[in-house]
This record gives C-alpha cells, sequence and structure tokens, in this order.
C-alpha cells in the first residue's frame, strides 16, 4: 500500500474536519462518517433514501410544498419510518433499529444487497404511488 504524503495526510485532516463540523450534510454524514477516497456507488433510490430528500413528506414539509409531514398512514413520512413500520410497505419491511444504534443501521442496510435492493423497490414504489399515500 501507498504511504501518503505529509501533504496528502494535511488535506484528509482538513477535509474531515470540515465534514465533522459542517452544517449540511448530516444524513449522509451518518453513514459516511470519514473522509476518502473510494468512490461510493449509491444508485439514485439510495441517495433519496440516506438524504431523506424527496419524495419523502417530511422533506417536502420542511421546504413548505407540503402542508403535512405525514403519510396517508398518518405517520411521520421519514425513511426509517418508510423502511421499518409503514403499513404501506408492509411486505418490504427491514428491521427497525434503535434510535442509538440508526447510524449503524444505514450503514449496515447500505451494506447488504438484499436491503439495498429493498430499499431501491421501496422508493420507486413511493414515487410511483405518492399521490396516493400523501396525506392530502
Amino acid at each position: 500500500m501507498r504511504t501518503l504524503t505529509t501533504f496528502t495526510r494535511t488535506v484528509f485532516k482538513i477535509c474531515q474536519n470540515l465534514w465533522d463540523k459542517g452544517n449540511t450534510g448530516r444524513s449522509v454524514h451518518k453513514v459516511l462518517k470519514t473522509v476518502h477516497l473510494k468512490q461510493v456507488f449509491w444508485t439514485h433510490e439510495e441517495i433519496l433514501f440516506v438524504t431523506g430528500h424527496c419524495p419523502f413528506p417530511s422533506f417536502l414539509n420542511r421546504f413548505h410544498l407540503s402542508d403535512s409531514d405525514s403519510w396517508a398512514c398518518e405517520e411521520v413520512g421519514n425513511p426509517i419510518h418508510y423502511a421499518t413500520s409503514c403499513p404501506l410497505t408492509l411486505s418490504g419491511r427491514i428491521k427497525k433499529p434503535s434510535t442509538s444504534l440508526e447510524s449503524l443501521w444505514y450503514q449496515r442496510v447500505l451494506e447488504n444487497r438484499h436491503s439495498r435492493k429493498r430499499i431501491i423497490n421501496m422508493i420507486k414504489f413511493i414515487i410511483d404511488n405518492e399521490n396516493i399515500i400523501r396525506l392530502e
């Protein structure tokens, strides 16, 4: 393995410090805690899941694009709820993490090929059926 130069180590430390103390990207920071050169190959659906961006009602409500942050099941529409306990996704559920292990849960789900496929299918389902599962 190549040894890192002093310059490279310094750049990594600066980048890591900025990543740790930043105000944006916190949901991704939970999953990718360290800065490295290895590329992450996530699909569009996996990115939506990790970031909690569209089409989740909690995201839409935060930016005043929706009057409610809930699904039709009247629970807060965020990625964890959708993947673990929403009655609309009974067949594709993944075991719910404890709050203290949420970051680790995201990491494990995204390392597991079967779980990743479930996430992709669930996000596609939300996008295709957004008009019937949103509470508006």
